[in-house]
């Protein structure tokens, strides 16, 4: 268990992250080791980080996001971002320049659909160029 972080396997070689109110997105040391176990035991292909509670990405939590999506990528596993809100989709979108470097989708149903289709072609968690 990790505090502030809800992990799920729901299929597919995918888990599950829900945010929870106790996360501390300023502390990624204390979170990644720990999340990579758990990834790693569950032997994940693919994360799916649901932002449906997340009223706002600022700077410190994108940085937050963007290690964790290194990490991933690092250790063969893909992270898709699911239900990200409009407010925090135009904050994000003021913060960064270009694409984010990890996989959006609309909602938790078409990040699966995304990660079957990946599956299905082999690109696994290499998002490419």
């Amino acid at each position: 268990m990790i505090p502030g972080i809800h992990l799920t396997p729901i299929g597919d070689d995918s888990v599950l992250l829900v945010p929870g109110e106790g996360l501390d997105p300023t502390d990624p040391d204390g979170y990644l080791v720990p999340l990579l176990a758990f990834l790693q035991k569950k032997r994940a292909r693919f994360l799916i980080y649901d932002l449906k509670n997340v009223a706002l990405v600022d700077r410190v939590y994108y940085d937050w996001m963007t290690a964790m999506n290194s990490l991933c990528l690092i250790s063969g596993i893909r992270m898709v971002v699911a239900n990200i809100r409009p407010y925090a989709a135009f904050a994000l979108s003021q913060l960064i320049d270009g694409d984010p470097p990890f996989s959006c989708a609309l909602d938790v149903d078409s990040a699966r659909q995304t990660i079957v289709h990946l599956s299905s072609t082999g690109a696994g968690a290499d998002p490419g160029p």
